[in-house]
């Protein structure tokens, strides 16, 4: 989820005109590596260019926009604090909320079906669909959930986002002070799973269908500056457009 919706931000902010195929989870990587030479997902292709995840199409298209528009700054010390804010919510934060949302969210097959397989084509929804268990063990598997997992990964974001509202409580607009960065973006789309921002490209059910622990977390967070301030970074900055991402 996290990274896909960097991967929104990162192309609307630079205008690539992109379109979008969902993919159901494993077979996605799939094709991502006959396509891009790599299991990441999402997967960037078109025009001659292969990119896996966010960061090459930022380090890539950084190098053709305008100095005040590039997502990772050359000058010091805001690019030691790009990278230090990078490390923090598209490493850390990114990580916990998926630990945290799945954890709480998987149990649910009923509600998890149709965000699970939004979008996808039709064969891939008739073949995979029933094999949900099979896709709910690997998420298991690949992030090691469990009951203390969450607790720590839950503790741990809150401790994130008390840095954060500390670091912004000046009301800046953003990360940096005056421009926006990637350190901007990685926030948003780390925090998102986690606020449920109006905009929020990712599909996952709404508060409203949300299992009660899950939406008492939700509330919880969007208690927080840090909400806010994302709910802003979307409001500005994540427009729609015509959407090659797949």
């Amino acid at each position: 989820m996290v990274d896909s919706e960097l991967c929104r931000f990162v192309l609307r902010h630079y205008a690539v005109i992109y379109q979008e195929r969902p993919h159901t989870f494993g077979w996605g990587s799939l094709l991502a590596l006959g396509r891009c030479g790599s299991l990441r997902v999402p997967a960037f292709y078109g025009h001659r260019l292969r990119f896996s995840g966010p960061r090459p199409l930022v380090e890539y298209f950084d190098k053709s926009c305008p100095i005040d528009r590039m997502l990772l700054p050359s000058q010091q010390p805001l690019r030691t604090q790009v990278e230090r804010d990078w490390d923090t919510y598209n490493g850390q934060l990114a990580a916990h909320s998926a630990v945290l949302a799945y954890f709480h969210l998987l149990p649910h097959r009923e509600l998890m079906l149709e965000p699970f397989f939004r979008g996808v084509p039709a064969a891939e929804s008739t073949i995979f669909r029933p094999a949900y268990s099979l896709l709910r063990g690997l998420f298991t598997l690949l992030l090691r959930l469990s009951p203390e997992r969450a607790n720590d990964a839950f503790l741990r974001i809150k401790m994130i986002f008390a840095a954060t509202d500390n670091r912004i409580k000046d009301q800046r607009p953003y990360l940096a002070g005056d421009r926006l960065t990637l350190g901007d973006l990685a926030l948003a789309a780390a925090a998102a799973p986690l606020l449920l921002p109006q905009g929020y490209g990712s599909p996952i059910p709404p508060l409203e269908r949300m299992p009660t622990n899950y939406a008492k977390l939700v509330e919880e967070f969007r208690r927080h500056p840090t909400a806010s301030f994302v709910q802003g970074l979307y409001d500005r900055h994540y427009v729609t457009q015509s959407s090659h991402v797949a």
